[in-house]
């Protein structure tokens, strides 16, 4: 399933980028490393899921399965690992600090 999504993440769904920032996103994506892919498809759906609302029970209980299948709670942890695992990579660092904030991917 991670695939999956890591996939249209990085195709972008055929939706052409807004900003020249997001082109180059899209760009580095297709050549970083399949570890930093994935994180930052994590990191973008935890904060997707973070700034939702639980306004019932139902979309409460969906919210805390989502952030669980994506391991919200590690994230902070896992960029850590990232930023030391490519802290030699321009690539890497600019795409942790320029999606720090996002809730998707071009």
């Amino acid at each position: 399933m991670l695939s999956l999504i890591l996939a249209s993440a990085i195709a972008g769904a055929g939706v052409p980028p807004v900003t020249p920032e997001e082109a180059r996103v899209r760009r580095e994506l297709q050549a970083a490393p399949h570890a930093v892919r994935a994180f930052l498809v994590r990191r973008t759906g935890c904060n997707h899921w973070g700034g939702e609302e639980g306004y019932d029970a139902e979309r409460a209980a969906q919210i805390a399965e989502a952030a669980h299948k994506l391991r919200c709670n590690r994230i902070e942890a896992d960029e850590k690992r990232i930023t030391r695992q490519y802290a030699k990579s321009r690539r890497v660092r600019w795409l942790l600090a320029t999606t720090r904030e996002w809730d998707n991917l071009p």
